[in-house]
């Protein structure tokens, strides 16, 4: 028994005596500049605990790509390697050296030995052709010599030999603008030239962009993944062409920044070309009636260091109400933009008063001197206010008309002003969607207690402060599950792991659209880098630790959320929502008590504040809408206005003052929401549909639902001869007819609102542009303008961005406060 086990001791004894390693193969040597190279992580008779972290090397790009395990067994010697393929990639024309760095293995802590590498030339296949003749780039500057500020032009294009078959794969490339500030590239565009014999096709891009401080600036190389053929392989039919991947850097051109020269008083940093237009609005008034005085900048400028316009000057005799500037730039543009102010001027002392001309300073960087642009000088008349309480003159007969003229005509009466408030609160009911009305005409009546109790605890759920984070855990578990099963592919992982991102800041309470690591505890903070790294990485290679998710999942086990508790349903809130009713009727009171008196004496901000809290208590306070409507015309905000007036009309459309205020605040506005534009014409079915609100006409449906199974009853007691034929007959018939008008008008009414009959509803209220992700700092992602008042779905919350269905396939994110909520 000896001896055998002496003997496997022998056999075995290399095996043990093997001594691990990890090494880089090669170990050095030269390294070709722009060429995609794989470089070897080696783990000999041992293996890594986990991807090992590389240390950053300037100048050089390694992205990890495979691995592969190896054994073998050669006259009695064993061996066993793990490999980590790298894609090496040497951006500079220097010499780099990977530095020594320990790594984790199942034998405990091995030091990995530098590698130091000189650069090469990079060669095309076996041809031995340099990569500068195959394929080159430029980075180009309109003018090498440009004012501070000063909007100037810039292109780059990329090129290669048609020969190559080149791939320039999506035209992305990579450039850090820095010291500039820039547009967004524009669309590549192709183009082929076949000069000198030698035909080659490439990409053409064009922006434009400023630069602040002057000096003598180098510009940063763009850098540009392209594939070229180095040859095919397989034979016939089954012939397969070779690529190898290269990167393209472009030229570094030189830009001179001159300093501005010295600046004359009132010079705010406008760099460019302006036009100043000023409108005084109206000229002939009355004491304490407002006059409005508009300004707008428009032009070609170093826009994002202007921040508005220069104070004015008015007499002391005015009331002045601070203006709010409105930027609107032109789509797709940073340096072509609109900026107005509006100041509203209420005197309190009859008189004349002239409006001075209003001066703009900038710096024209065509002709290299300053430039004032000046308005022209307007006068304002102000008449004495009439007195209350004066007495009414004596009215005169009216004079007949002269021997063969006419009659004066009458004064028009006077129009364009908004009403006064409302006293409220007035709560509006919220249409319902069109199975719950069907269900609610067909529920048996027996089911009232049960009824009031799933409302109540449909109620409780939905309000529950701890619903959406519960919400975000289980999708949470069911991202990691998914991600198990997807291969470790960049493409394959990134949607998930963007899932992941978004449900995390959901779960730690984190409030805005874009988190960062640090927001987060240090677990999370780990987990939520590694993510980053792979979905804003280089693309080539990124991929997740292999302890990836049992680490994430072990986090979300760690933070537990609270279930729902069913003691909720039996609070006061929830049982008895009428009672919540009660409450904010008073909290209605109290916001007329505080809003109301700051409109009348003149308070529009204050009053917006108020009426704006109220809405926030509950939107169905139509009353509430209507008063924040006249707050925002008094603002010179119509068009906000106008999106609130349309969601007191569609609220209570019943109302004279609701019905002034949305025909006025559409007109100075400029826009109607889409479903509403019948409304404002005088139609028969619009006459019928105002009338009553979605959700009145929904009762309506409701009550003729009601209304005809009260019929079929009565006609069925007949048939057993249960009741006297001669009431019950005409009382069915009556019951019947009854329906059916009510069934008719109702469907009339309701879809007469169109997409405002949803609960979801949201209106537009100012043009922007609607994007294909929530976010603003992605210059990459497609976007579509959006007119005001467009009409659309909300389906999608996120971080203070709202995502709107438009019922033809088309969705996209606005941000929230761009949207009003016509119900919610």
């Amino acid at each position: 028994m000896k001896r055998p086990l002496l003997a496997l001791l022998l056999v075995l004894a290399p095996v043990f005596a093997l001594a691990q390693s990890v090494r880089w193969d090669p170990p050095g040597g030269p390294l070709a500049v722009g060429q995609v190279t794989s470089l070897q992580l080696v783990f000999q008779n041992c293996e890594p605990k986990g991807v090992p972290a590389i240390p950053d090397v300037p100048g050089l790009t390694l992205q990890f790509a495979s691995q592969s395990s190896n054994i073998s067994w050669i006259n009695g010697d064993y061996s066993r390697s793990v490999t980590y393929v790298y894609q090496a990639l040497l951006s500079r024309k220097q010499a780099v050296e990977i530095p020594a760095f320990p790594v984790e293995t199942s034998k405990g802590r091995v030091q990995v030995p530098a590698a130091r590498f000189e650069p090469t030339d990079a060669t095309i296949g076996s041809t031995g052709k340099t990569l500068e003749s195959a394929a080159n780039s430029k980075l180009e500057i309109s003018t090498p010599r440009i004012w501070a500020g000063e909007v100037f032009d810039l292109s780059y294009k990329i090129e290669a030999a048609q020969s190559y078959y080149p791939d320039f794969g999506r035209g992305n490339f990579a450039w850090n603008a820095d010291p500039l500030v820039t547009e967004d590239w524009s669309a590549p565009q192709p183009y082929a030239d076949n000069a000198g014999g030698d035909a080659r096709v490439g990409f053409a891009y064009h922006t434009r962009a400023i630069a602040r401080a002057p000096g003598l600036h180098r510009l940063n190389p763009i850098n540009q993944i392209v594939n070229l053929s180095i040859g095919v392989s397989g034979f016939g039919f089954f012939q397969q062409r070779q690529y190898q991947q290269f990167s393209v850097q472009s030229d570094t051109p030189t830009l001179e920044v001159r300093p501005l020269p010295p600046a004359p008083s009132g010079f705010t940093g406008a760099v460019g070309q302006f036009k100043l237009t000023s409108k005084v609005v109206p000229t002939r008034l009355s004491v304490g009636e407002p006059v409005t005085w508009t300004l707008e900048l428009s032009g070609t400028g170093n826009w994002p260091d202007i921040s508005g316009l220069p104070p004015r000057e008015v007499s002391k005799d005015f009331q002045v109400i601070q203006p709010k500037a409105k930027r609107t730039p032109s789509p797709g543009k940073l340096f072509d933009a609109k900026l107005t102010e509006d100041v509203v001027l209420v005197p309190t002392t009859a008189g004349t008063y002239p409006i001075a001309p209003f001066h703009f300073v900038y710096f024209d960087p065509k002709s290299g001197t300053y430039r004032t642009l000046a308005t022209e000088a307007q006068t304002v008349a102000v008449a004495a206010a009439a007195s209350a309480t004066a007495p009414a003159p004596a009215a005169k007969a009216p004079a007949p008309p002269a021997e063969g003229g006419t009659a004066a005509a009458a004064p028009e009466l006077p129009t364009g002003l908004p009403r006064d408030p409302l006293p409220g609160p007035s709560v509006a009911a919220a249409p319902s969607p069109a199975g719950v009305v069907l269900g609610a005409a067909l529920a048996p009546f027996a089911l009232v207690v049960l009824c009031w109790l799933m409302f109540a605890w449909r109620k409780a759920r939905r309000e529950d402060p701890l619903r959406r984070r519960r919400q975000a855990r289980a999708l949470l578990a069911s991202t990691l599950q998914r991600l198990r099963q997807r291969p470790a592919g960049r493409d394959e992982r990134a949607p998930l792991l963007q899932a992941w991102q978004r449900e995390t800041a959901v779960l730690w309470s984190v409030g805005h659209a874009a988190p960062v690591a640090q927001e987060f505890p240090a677990e999370w903070e780990r987990l939520w880098r590694e993510s980053d790294r792979l979905l804003h990485g280089p693309s080539a290679g990124s991929e997740l630790p292999a302890d990836w998710i049992d680490r994430a999942e072990a986090a979300l086990a760690a933070k537990p959320i609270p279930g729902f508790k069913p003691a909720q349903l039996f609070r006061p809130r929830h049982l008895l929502p009428f009672l919540a009713a009660f409450a904010l009727a008073a909290a209605g009171s109290a916001r007329g008590q505080s809003a109301g008196p700051a409109y009348a004496r003149g308070d529009f901000a204050a009053a917006e504040k108020g009426w704006r809290e109220a809405l926030a208590r509950d939107p169905l306070d139509w009353s509430a809408r209507y008063d924040l409507s006249l707050a925002l015309a008094q603002e010179n905000r119509w068009d906000e206005a106008a999106a609130q007036a349309a969601a007191a009309y569609v609220q209570h459309p019943a109302d004279p003052a609701v019905r002034w205020q949305f025909a006025l605040a559409c007109d100075k506005s400029g826009f109607v929401p889409g479903p509403l534009a019948a409304f404002l014409a005088p139609e028969a079915l619009a006459d019928l549909a105002r009338l009553a609100s979605p959700a009145a006409w929904q009762w309506v449906a409701e009550g003729a639902a009601a209304l005809a199974a009260l019929a079929a009853l009565l006609l069925l007691a007949l048939g057993y001869r249960a009741l006297p034929r001669g009431w019950a007959l005409p009382a069915a018939s009556g019951c019947l007819v009854l329906a059916v008008l009510g069934a008719s008008a109702a469907c009339l009414g309701w879809r007469a609102y169109g997409a405002m009959a949803d609960t979801r509803a949201a209106i537009i209220w100012h043009a922007g542009s609607l994007r294909s992700i929530p976010t603003e700092a992605d210059t990459a992602q497609k976007t579509t303008p959006l007119s005001a008042g467009t009409v659309g779905l909300v389906d999608k919350r996120f971080l203070g961005w709202v995502r709107l269905d438009f019922g033809n396939g088309q969705t996209g994110w606005v941000r929230a406060e761009d949207a009003v909520p016509v119900w919610r």
